[in-house]
């Protein structure tokens, strides 16, 4: 749990990277599932319907990106080295959006999706862990 709470930047900004991407994916599934009544033509929508379709999305995505950066500039400072960083908000960025994906835009899960889910976070649980193993010192003979 300490590794955990050492790199909770990176990894909310790897979910910060994640919602904005779902945002930005959202104005064009919202169309093409027509769940508004959004007509073909600009010219017939209403303002209503443009802004909740296509502009509180976009602005959702732009505050999402900013918290991203903010978040991902916090966890530089904190961490001790810069990759740790950096393959934390990647790996929870991927995690994330893959499953996001899946739940809310009926992406296709495949088997390869599922071994490189798979290995991610094998791969992000060894870089949590840290290398706790203590070593044993033989006692000293006096």
């Amino acid at each position: 749990m300490e590794s955990l709470a050492k790199y909770r930047y990176s990894l909310v900004a790897g979910s910060f990277a994640a919602a904005g991407s779902f945002f930005g994916k959202l104005p064009s599934h919202l169309s093409a599932r027509k769940l508004v009544n959004a007509s073909q033509t600009t010219a017939d929508s209403t303002y209503l319907e443009i802004a909740l379709i296509q502009v509180f999305p976009l602005v959702l995505m732009v505050i999402c990106n900013v918290c991203n950066l903010r978040c991902f500039l916090k966890a530089l400072q904190m961490t001790e080295q810069t990759l740790t960083c950096v393959v934390l908000t990647s790996a929870s960025n991927y995690v994330l959006s893959f499953i996001l994906g899946a739940l809310v835009y009926r992406e296709p899960l495949t088997v390869l999706s599922g071994i490189g889910i798979t290995l991610i976070l094998a791969g992000l649980w060894f870089l949590c862990d840290g290398g706790t193993v203590e070593s044993k010192k033989p006692d000293k003979i006096e």
